[in-house]
């Protein structure tokens, strides 16, 4: 969603400091600097690691994953502290509907002119849920689609009942059109080799429930574990393949329409060239607290730069470990739990 659009949701709220921000953002955004002068425009925030689903691609099903839910008091700080947000991204590990707080978080962040995407497994999206929902300032609603059929969707998302995610989706989709709410409707479908065969398919599913957008996640992450990497790596399609490539793509081309558009997100798709920007616009705090790299490593045992329930989040996003860390991405100096993103070490 455009920046310019976004900005304009809250322009009586904050609107000064986040401007402000933003012109700094972009006037210093494509230099080398370590200690950065603006503070980010959008943030990850993760809500729970709980989660009713165990998808096999997951590091929750790890049984020795724990459910954790952030403290409603750390978010309300790590907001208070950061009025210049434009968006906060609810995600993370788990279900954010888990939550209990959910809809606090949510209220509290439109309350200091922060506009909120979530990312949800679409199984808790009841009638009472959804009617909380078009109450909000939501810019972006994301639901995970990984099969066409119920065969393929619950082999991968284990738990799951895919005829339950489908009604709910369905039954959102239709809410969002006729309360002419104003946000992004978008399907993300991690693409592996369980659900490969039946990408036009889950397509063709994603359009008829009505969503705006169909977006291909077309790379497993390992969460920076080696173990997940390998587990993960036996399901990664090759991206990199030609003719895998060119299946994706044409269908991008056929399939996509005036109301339905379908893309491939390659952002994680690294390389010495194209680097790393997360360290520099998109820190991801967890749900106790602590402040990652990104969403991409999602675990806080990896690495992490602090406790905002602990440190004001403007010392620990120029800390020195913070400048560290880019300095590496900046010469290519991966650490290890990176190395998984870029194309060089794949």
């Amino acid at each position: 969603m455009r920046l310019r659009f976004l900005l304009l949701r809250f322009y009586n709220k904050y609107w000064l400091k986040k401007i402000v921000n933003a012109i700094k953002y972009y006037l210093s955004r494509k230099k080398t600097y370590l200690k950065l002068k603006y503070q980010p425009l959008i943030m990850d925030i993760e809500p729970t690691t709980g989660c009713n689903f165990r998808c096999t691609m997951c590091q929750v099903s790890d049984p020795n994953f724990k459910a954790i839910n952030l403290n409603i008091d750390t978010f309300k700080k790590v907001i208070d502290e950061n009025k210049q947000l434009i968006k906060i991204k609810l995600q993370g590990m788990g279900e954010p509907f888990v939550n209990k707080h959910i809809f606090e978080m949510i209220k509290y962040a439109n309350i200091n002119g922060i506009t909120v995407e979530f990312v949800t497994n679409g199984s808790l999206l009841n009638e009472e849920v959804i009617n909380h929902i078009i109450k909000q300032d939501i810019c972006r609603i994301n639901i995970s689609i990984d099969g066409a059929t119920k065969k393929t969707f619950e082999s991968i998302r284990v738990k799951s009942n895919f005829d339950d995610v489908i009604k709910n989706a369905t039954n959102l989709s239709n809410h969002i059109k006729s309360n002419r709410f104003k946000t992004e409707f978008v399907a993300l479908c991690l693409v592996q080799k369980k659900n490969y065969f039946e990408i036009e398919e889950i397509i063709d599913l994603c359009k008829k429930i009505g969503f705006q957008k169909l977006y291909f996640q077309v790379q497993l992450t390992g969460w920076g574990k080696k173990e997940w990497e390998e587990i993960n790596k036996e399901q990664d399609i090759n991206f990199s393949n030609e003719d895998i490539r060119n299946k994706f793509f044409d269908l991008k081309i056929q399939k996509s329409t005036k109301d339905f558009k379908v893309d491939i997100i390659e952002e994680n798709l690294l390389n010495f060239k194209n680097k790393c920007s997360y360290p520099f616009e998109n820190p991801y705090i967890t749900s106790t607290g602590k402040v990652l790299p990104c969403c991409m490593i999602a675990d806080e045992r990896i690495v992490n730069f602090g406790s905002v329930a602990q440190n004001n989040f403007s010392e620990i996003w120029n800390s020195d470990n913070y400048q560290n860390f880019r300095e590496n991405i900046n010469n290519n100096n991966l650490k290890s739990y990176c190395k998984n993103c870029y194309k060089e070490f794949r």
